[in-house]
């Protein structure tokens, strides 16, 4: 499948999508989520192809003020992310752990902070961690 690199950048009030290798594939749109199918519509008018016939990789040229802020929050959304995964690989191998020694799920789950709490999936669909360990002691080790 083709695959085509759009340059994206902010001319106010426009965010203008310039295509690499196509001359003349630029166009433009007040909101960015409008962009797609401008740019779409735009390479299948000049390529006499299907809209759904080739792939797009996103560039976006911002100025500093906000390329550095931007960058900042992906990366530490990345980061939570990750500590998520962790967390619930961490909860799922502590319980599973417990239950092999034949400690009930409600006591695992009491030992480890997790009573009471909804479910790790709706936790997370909220954006948040599951459990926060609160009810948590001290191990003894």
């Amino acid at each position: 499948m083709t695959s085509y690199t759009v340059r994206v950048s902010r001319e106010e009030p426009w965010w203008v999508a310039v295509v690499s290798g196509l001359p003349g594939a630029a166009t433009e749109a007040r909101r960015l989520s409008q962009l797609e199918t401008e740019v779409r519509d735009l390479i299948a008018g000049l390529t006499d192809s299907d809209e759904d016939a080739f792939e797009l990789d996103w560039t976006y040229d911002l100025p500093p003020e906000l390329a550095r802020p931007v960058r900042e929050f992906v990366e530490a959304r990345t980061r939570r992310q990750t500590a998520e995964r962790d967390y619930a690989v961490a909860q799922e191998q502590a319980v599973n752990a417990l239950t092999a020694e034949h400690v009930s799920v409600r006591d695992a789950a009491e030992l480890l902070g997790l009573s009471n709490e909804p479910s790790p999936r709706s936790d997370r669909s909220r954006g948040q961690p599951a459990g926060d360990g609160s009810h948590c002691g001290t191990l003894a080790s």
